[in-house]
């Protein structure tokens, strides 16, 4: 008899083909995203081991463009539960059903997570986002509940949802007026659902809202969110922001009693500020750059009014900023032609360095070679002109090259000096205006995110 012992090999179960009429709409959804130049970039996408089955928490107010996104990209199929009132019109319908997007009603999600329960067991891989309504008090509980739902509810325990892991998935969707053109996924690490059945403990609602619990502190560890001090940089600024509004508000109306003493953020708004940075991370960078240009805006404007108050006298007489303005205007054919007369001379003098300061050589000696330069320049512009326009030419032209040079000096100390701060002064009302106008969009926007917010926990705007 062999002693040998004899390895017994299992052939890898096959992976679920994915069906062609989701990999054509999937293709077209690709080139969309692609021509509206947002790169998608899926980050820890090998942790999808398939053929397992995934259940992907979406840590991200639904949306139908989210779901869009990760079917973009991700490579493996991906069912998205997604409420009906997202999707409207016919490309979305059309769209939904190519994909297979389990769709719900108002009241209906419980049917629609058994269907997601059901594909599960098919080894497929399901998405759910964070649902709004009163049902949703705080950030993502919603979400954790039925994704521990789904874990724990089995009907007979030997048909339990082999191999399901439940992956945490974070989102950076670039909105509004932020540079960021990449939309970005995070895969985190699964959880076991076969292992957290085995440690909750108690009647089945405790053990879902523990593992509900669980899953929650998953969910918020969104890698894309805002470090402490950065938030908190954020919101001493949109508090600025509101007190300079204000402020301006309450100088409009002298008759007014109203002051910014214990003027601070409402709780309200630090918190949504807070599950913001952990839900939708890339609303807050788009308003931390539009806070950002505000601040900017703000700055610069503080450099000019010091440029103005430093001008002096002239700039505090209508007759000398006219003066100013009339010789920035008129002077310039003049300038030009000081430009024209001496462009042999600044080439020279760039070639060689002598146009910078402190190139090396003694003050003295560089200017003697600066009037060399120029003067040689001037003895060959006035050879040409005798060559080609005669003595009598040339004797005309000799006088305006020293002139137009002199000119030309004068008027490029007038054009930063003088001309720079008149034009300034003039746009004062237009960039105070521009000023109010980055702070109020930014207020609006940072409302409209408010009043959203609002909407998702279910209360009133």
């Amino acid at each position: 008899m062999d002693s040998t012992t004899a390895t017994i090999e299992f052939a890898p179960e096959p992976v679920p083909a994915i069906p062609f009429i989701y990999r054509f709409w999937r293709g077209l959804v690709r080139i969309w995203f692609a021509l509206t130049s947002r790169r998608i970039r899926v980050l820890h996408e090998d942790r999808l081991t398939e053929p397992d089955p995934a259940l992907l928490m979406v840590s991200h107010p639904e949306n139908f463009l989210d779901a869009l996104i990760l079917v973009a990209g991700l490579e493996r199929q991906v069912r998205c539960l997604v409420p009906a009132r997202l999707v409207k019109g016919l490309l979305p319908t059309l769209l939904a059903r190519g994909l297979g997007m389990i769709g719900y009603a108002p009241g209906n999600r419980p049917a629609a997570l058994e269907t997601c329960r059901a594909l599960l067991a098919e080894k497929a891989a399901v998405a759910t986002f964070l649902a709004p309504g009163p049902a949703n008090p705080q950030a993502g509980r919603a979400l954790t509940t039925d994704a521990a739902s789904i874990a724990l509810k089995e009907e007979d325990p030997q048909s339990a949802l082999v191999g399901l892991g439940l992956f945490p998935v974070h989102l950076f969707v670039p909105v509004g007026h932020t540079r960021s053109r990449e939309v970005l996924v995070d895969i985190d690490q699964a959880e076991d659902a076969k292992d957290l059945a085995s440690r909750a403990v108690g009647s089945e609602p405790d053990r879902v809202q523990e593992l509900a619990r669980h899953l929650d502190e998953r969910c918020q560890q969104n890698s894309f969110r805002l470090q402490p001090s950065a938030l908190a940089e954020f919101l001493t600024d949109l508090e600025q922001a509101l007190r300079d509004g204000l402020k301006e508000e309450f100088e409009s109306n002298p008759a007014g009693k109203q002051k910014l003493e214990g003027f601070e953020l409402s709780s309200f708004v630090v918190e949504w500020a807070e599950q913001i940075n952990d839900l939708h991370p890339g609303l807050l960078v788009s308003l931390r750059e539009m806070l950002r240009a505000w601040r900017e805006a703000c700055r610069k404007g503080a450099l000019r009014r010091r440029e103005i108050a430093g001008a002096g006298a002239w700039l505090r007489s209508r007759l000398g900023r006219a003066l100013v303005l009339l010789e920035t205007v008129l002077g310039f054919p003049l300038a030009l032609y000081g430009l024209v007369n001496h462009l042999v001379a600044l080439a020279v003098l760039f070639w060689t360095g002598l146009l910078k300061n402190g190139s090396g050589r003694d003050r003295t000696t560089a200017w003697l070679w600066r009037v060399l330069v120029i003067l040689g320049s001037y003895i060959l512009q006035m050879i040409l002109i005798a060559h080609y326009g005669g003595r009598r030419g040339a004797g005309y032209y000799l006088p305006t090259l020293p002139l137009s040079g002199l000119y030309l000096w004068r008027y490029t100390w007038l054009l930063p000096h003088q001309s720079h701060i008149a034009f300034l002064s003039m746009n004062r009302s237009l960039e105070t205006s521009g000023i109010t106008r980055l702070r109020e969009d930014f207020l609006d926007a940072v409302n409209q995110a408010l009043d959203l917010h609002a909407e998702m926990l279910g209360l009133p705007h």
